[in-house]
């Protein structure tokens, strides 16, 4: 038997059948799945938006895996990781579901784990723009007439 004679008769798999083959089942993490919770009604710069207390967005990162306390998270602010909310009424903040998602991806993207250091990072950079672009969209969008 010559090596054309062995080509002939050996089967070699193909990309397709191995692809064919291949589990392409997508499953949610609970990551991808949350929604917050306890939302309060509120006009902004005669806007509607519905806000969510400091407690969701700890909460959103205890989902995504990463966990950050109430305090951490104020801390954060305080040392300017994170921009200060707009949405604050007396001494509580509050945030709209976009800027949750955004500030919990951020984190994700970012490499963010329970025991790496913020300022190891460039989240506050990407934070403070993604934020500042996020809230912008969000009042524009209310702001623009209904045709």
């Amino acid at each position: 038997m010559n090596s054309l004679d062995l080509a002939r008769t050996t089967s070699i798999p193909s990309a397709q059948h191995d692809f064919d083959q291949a589990d392409l089942t997508f499953s949610a993490t609970e990551w991808d799945t949350y929604r917050p919770e306890q939302g309060k009604p509120i006009s902004y710069k005669e806007q509607h938006l519905i806000v969510y207390p400091l407690k969701e967005l700890s909460r959103a990162f205890s989902v995504a895996g990463i966990p950050r306390s109430q305090q951490q998270l104020i801390k954060w602010e305080t040392d300017g990781v994170l921009p200060p909310t707009p949405f604050t009424f007396g001494r509580k903040r509050f945030y709209t579901e976009n800027q949750i998602r955004t500030i919990v991806d951020i984190a994700l993207e970012c490499g963010l784990r329970p025991r790496t250091h913020v300022k190891k990072t460039n989240f506050s950079e990407l934070a403070h723009h993604e934020l500042t672009y996020i809230l912008q969209l969000e009042l524009n969008a209310y702001e623009a007439p209904v045709v």
